[in-house]
């Protein structure tokens, strides 16, 4: 009978054991899910930063800002009368 009840409690103990890792290894799935979707947010977010950053440094927008501001190209002052 002893044993009986020995061998229950081992069987119990082992479902817990079971039940505990599975539980933690959704937990850890889920994070992970969740972890890959702000990196991907992230990477994209980079990507049109980049982008935005090339785009402001063409010759020809850096040029715009620059008489925006009142400057005045080398070429154009150099020679001015």
């Amino acid at each position: 009978m002893r044993t009986a009840l020995r061998m229950g409690l081992l069987y119990l103990l082992a479902l817990l054991l079971l039940f505990a890792l599975g539980h933690r290894n959704q937990m850890e799935k889920a994070r992970l899910a969740r972890l890959e979707a702000q990196l991907e947010a992230l990477s994209q977010r980079e990507e049109a930063l980049l982008k935005e950053g090339w785009e402001a440094a063409k010759p020809h927008r850096v040029l715009d800002w620059a008489k925006e501001r009142g400057f005045v190209p080398m070429s154009q002052g150099r020679w001015a009368p």
